[in-house]
């Protein structure tokens, strides 16, 4: 999320990072200067870093975390239409976050957002 960086009579600039899918993203912004830099290379010692940080996240916040990205994502349109992407997507955000595997979703859950039976998703 990128907060507004400016304010009224003031100017500022911010960093927006988006996955190649999220891309679309940038139409709701017409209105902003917004120019697409090459993506970075990463330092070893900032990844390490931030593995470290994310094995220090408690279970409980990563499975919110993922299960968030689920309701979000599945009801946008661009992202949610194909549900066998989108659950492949999920799972990378997973691993994102240090996880071997995705987290187990309630079954009802999974029934209300319209994914029951998607390869790929864990149910509880």
């Amino acid at each position: 999320r990128l907060g507004r960086t400016g304010r009224r009579g003031k100017e500022g600039q911010g960093i927006l990072l988006l996955a190649p899918w999220e891309e679309f993203f940038l139409a709701t912004a017409k209105d902003l200067p917004i120019g697409k830099a090459p993506v970075p290379s990463v330092d070893p010692d900032t990844k390490k870093k931030v593995e470290r940080a994310l094995s220090n996240v408690e279970m409980k916040n990563k499975e919110a975390a993922y299960q968030a990205w689920l309701g979000y994502y599945n009801s946008n349109k661009k992202v949610g239409k194909d549900k066998y992407r989108f659950v492949e997507l999920a799972n990378e955000f997973s691993r994102c976050m240090g996880l071997d595997s995705p987290p187990a979703i309630p079954k009802l859950v999974l029934g209300k957002m319209g994914l029951k039976n998607i390869p790929g998703l864990r149910s509880k």
